[in-house]
């Protein structure tokens, strides 16, 4: 009777876990994209390159952030892509808080794309996989 309490504690577990996004495949991994230090710095970059901004904001909780992270931000045509912004990572609950709200991040993860001098000309919300996050970025680049 023991045993079959403890192997279904282990089965939900599981489940919970794959819910939300934290199993191994899951885990964040290092990309080649050239994240800016801060919000600032990479307005100024983009200035001087005339190139869009991309603002990943993130939680360390979520788990579609880390799959967005680990699959779609690792994909190798996503990371030639990334070459027409200028990309930083915020997280939305730490020392990027004051921009998420201005900019009225409400879920995760959320991506958006500013001119320079902080107009917003897009955004991706939530998960995409490399193929669709490939054509909404192609999109949004065609507006500036």
């Amino acid at each position: 009777m023991r045993l079959r309490s403890v192997v279904g504690s282990v089965v939900t577990m599981a489940v919970v876990n794959l819910a939300c996004g934290s199993g191994p495949e899951a885990a964040p991994s290092e990309t080649r994209i050239a994240w800016a230090d801060s919000l600032q710095s990479a307005q100024a970059k983009a200035a001087s390159e005339r190139k869009l901004v991309m603002i990943e904001f993130y939680a360390s909780w979520c788990g579609w952030c880390k799959k967005l992270e680990s699959r779609t931000l690792a994909d190798e045509r996503v990371v030639r892509a990334l070459a027409a912004v200028v990309p930083v990572r915020l997280d939305a609950e730490r020392g990027g808080r004051g921009d998420a709200d201005r900019m009225r991040v409400r879920g995760f993860p959320v991506i958006v794309f500013l001119t320079a001098d902080g107009r917003e000309v897009g955004r991706i919300s939530g998960y995409l996989d490399a193929e669709h996050f490939l054509n909404e970025l192609s999109s949004i680049l065609g507006r500036q």
